[in-house]
Parts: C-alpha cells; sequence; structure tokens
C-alpha cells in the first residue's frame, strides 16, 4: 500500500466517524439534555479519540500493523483471541452499518427492508473492492460531500421546544458510550497509520479527523432526539435525498474499512492469500448477520466492545511506552493476564455506575502489568554475593 497523506489520512478517519451508526448513538445521549448531552459526548471523544490516535502513533513508529502491535504483547496465540474477537466486532459492526442503512434507505424511497439491506450490503462490498484494489482519491472526495451534507441536516433542525424524550441513561454511562466508538477503531487504525507519513502527521490527523467526524454525529443525533422525540432512523428516513446521499455515503465509507480490516485481522488467524476472496466472504457474513442481528442489544455491543479493547490496548501502550522491552513467552502470559483482568474491572465498575470505567481499567491494568513486570525483572536478578 503506498504512502497516505496527512489530508487523505484526517479524510479517512473522519469519513469512517460520519455514519449513522454515530448519529444513532448520539440520539442514546438525548435523555441528559443538549448541555450535559453534549458534555458526555466531548468528554468521552477526548479520551476514547487519544487512545485511538496513540495507537495509530505506535503502529507507525514501528511500522506494523495493530494486531501486529497485540502479537508483541500477548504472544501468537493472546495474538489470534485479540483478532478472532476482532473479526467478529468488525462482521457484527458491518452487519449493524448495513442494518441502519436498510432501515433508513427503506423508509425513504419505499422500498422492502429485505431489498434496501441487499442494496446497502452490495455497495459496501463494491467499494471495499475498489479501495482495495484501486485509488483512495473517491473516498476523500465523498467525506467532503459528505459534511457539507450534514451542515445542511443540521440547517433543517428547528430551533423549537424541546420533544418529551423516553429512555433514560446515566452521564458515566454516555461517556462510556462516547469512549466505545473511537476505541472500536484500535484494532484497525495501525493497518492505515503505519502507511503514514510522520508520527505527529499520523497522530493529529487521524485525532482531528475521529474526533471531528464523531463529535458532530453524536451531536447531530442528540439534537434529532432532543428536537423531535424521533428515533434517528425515522427521521433521517423523512429528510428525502440529500439525508438518502448522507446514508448510503457514510454507510459505505464506514463499513467498507470494517471489512477491509477484517480481512487484515484475519493474518493473525491464518493464512490469506487472496484478500478479494474474503472482502466476498466476510461480505456475505455480514449480510446474513444483518437479517437477524438484534439491535436491542446495541448499546451492550458498545460496551462490550471497550470492556475488552481498553485493557489489551492499555498492556500495547505500557509495552512501547515504558517497558521497551523484547517479550518473553512469561511476559505474553502475564499481559494476557492484564487483559483478562482488565475487562473483568471494566464489567464491574460499568455495573455499579461509578466513575468512567475506561479510566479505571487502563490504571488498574497498568499498576497490575508494571507491577508484575517490575516483581518478575527483580526475581532475575543474581543476588549481589
Amino acid at each position: 500500500m503506498n504512502k497516505i497523506k496527512n489530508s487523505s489520512m484526517f479524510l479517512l478517519w473522519t469519513g469512517a466517524a460520519i455514519s449513522i451508526a454515530e448519529i444513532y448513538t448520539g440520539g442514546l445521549v438525548a435523555p441528559l439534555g443538549i448541555s450535559k448531552g453534549i458534555a458526555a459526548i466531548v468528554i468521552g471523544h477526548i479520551i476514547g479519540t487519544l487512545l485511538l490516535a496513540v495507537g495509530g502513533y505506535i503502529s507507525f513508529s514501528d511500522k506494523r500493523n495493530a494486531m501486529d502491535k497485540v502479537r508483541d504483547s500477548l504472544g501468537p496465540l493472546g495474538a489470534k483471541l485479540v483478532a478472532a474477537i476482532n473479526v467478529l466486532q468488525l462482521i457484527g459492526w458491518s452487519a449493524i452499518m448495513i442494518i441502519q442503512g436498510g432501515r433508513a434507505i427503506s423508509g425513504m424511497v419505499k422500498i422492502s427492508y429485505s431489498i434496501s439491506l441487499l442494496i446497502v450490503a452490495a455497495a459496501v462490498f463494491l467499494w471495499a473492492y475498489f479501495f482495495n484494489n484501486h485509488s483512495k482519491r473517491v473516498n476523500d472526495i465523498s467525506v467532503i460531500i459528505l459534511v457539507i451534507l450534514c451542515f445542511a441536516v443540521f440547517f433543517k433542525l428547528g430551533a423549537g421546544g424541546h420533544a418529551a424524550l423516553s429512555g433514560n441513561i446515566n452521564f458515566t454511562t454516555a461517556i462510556e458510550l462516547s469512549i466505545s466508538m473511537p476505541v472500536s477503531w484500535l484494532p484497525l487504525i495501525g493497518d492505515y497509520a503505519k502507511d503514514g507519513t510522520s508520527k505527529k502527521g499520523v497522530f493529529l490527523s487521524s485525532f482531528w479527523g475521529y474526533f471531528f467526524g464523531s463529535v458532530l454525529m453524536y451531536i447531530m443525533g442528540c439534537l434529532i432526539t432532543v428536537y423531535t422525540g424521533k428515533d434517528v432512523i425515522e427521521y433521517i428516513s423523512g429528510m428525502g435525498i440529500a439525508a438518502s446521499l448522507i446514508v448510503l455515503l457514510s454507510t459505505v465509507t464506514t463499513t467498507f474499512i470494517d471489512v477491509y480490516s477484517a480481512v487484515i485481522s484475519s493474518k493473525q488467524i491464518f493464512t490469506v492469500k487472496n484478500e478479494n476472496l474474503f472482502i466476498v466472504i466476510y461480505s456475505i457474513l455480514a449480510t446474513g448477520l444483518a437479517f437477524v442481528f438484534p439491535m436491542e442489544s446495541y448499546q451492550d455491543f458498545l460496551l462490550t466492545i471497550g470492556s475488552v479493547f481498553v485493557p489489551v490496548y492499555t498492556v500495547v501502550f505500557i509495552d512501547y511506552f515504558i517497558r521497551k522491552k523484547t517479550e518473553t513467552r512469561l511476559m505474553n502470559y502475564i499481559g494476557v493476564f492484564a487483559a483478562v483482568l482488565g475487562t473483568v474491572i471494566y464489567k464491574y465498575f460499568s455495573n455499579i455506575s461509578f466513575g468512567i470505567p475506561t479510566v479505571y481499567v487502563f490504571i488498574i491494568t497498568s499498576c497490575v502489568y508494571l507491577g508484575i513486570s517490575i516483581l518478575w525483572a527483580l526475581g532475575r536478578k543474581p543476588m549481589v554475593q
């Protein structure tokens, strides 16, 4: 793959963030109201996008993709496990994007839901195939169009009174939902960041690209629900041609990254000789899953992503910035233990709704991993006579 310019990196991650899924998630934050909702969105994205950009920085520095860095820290077996989880979440994300795009398009052009799902799935496959085999220029252009169209949607929102809202969400959960979206890209960012042009460029372009696009989408979803009281998909379905373009373009510019990166992650599990064949296979699997995925489990799906990838990449970050040593099999096992413990800790703090689980997990996982590493290193030193 050729070098990715900073401008293209920025647009790549802006495009990844501009999606129906992000608008929909922003709508889940709406019960907090506009002020608290936007505060939760911004706080969560600062934390989540910072983790994402650091992941890209590390992959560029070592010229290795994200899953290769996981292999360095957790060993071959740990990397295979994380890669398998990543492939599953990517296929799940692809299915969710196809569902949301299909629902919106079905409502706009009055065709059957099943047909709209197949149309969106076909567009995703063609985009993934084209991007993998030809040029990224069309992606850059489409993202610029998307940003313009999204601002058009903002201007259509009325400035009237707030609608009566159903549902309930606490401030901490809203922050976690904002963190989990950029964190879900952590296993993918290295696939592109390693082909950037500079450390600073990769860090800043990926951070600001995703932060700008995702915060815009979340706030849009929050405002739509606050002002209209409607489900985001229901609202967008009634907006006509501009919304149709947003739905189709945002779905394919985001989902093709999921499909392509699922192929890259698969290389950690088994030999992938023909990437195009796996693009076809994963597109078919995502389409099939789209017909049966329970959307009522969407919020749990997001939080599960954070519970797995935050502790895993905490170990990766500690290895890169602090330990800076070649791994041994024992240290790989310690890394796996710290990551699994972090997942348990995340679940605990999520259930008690006390503080921000991601912050607790990062701190505790770091301390456990470093503490055991130091004890192991001290135990290896020969005693002075």
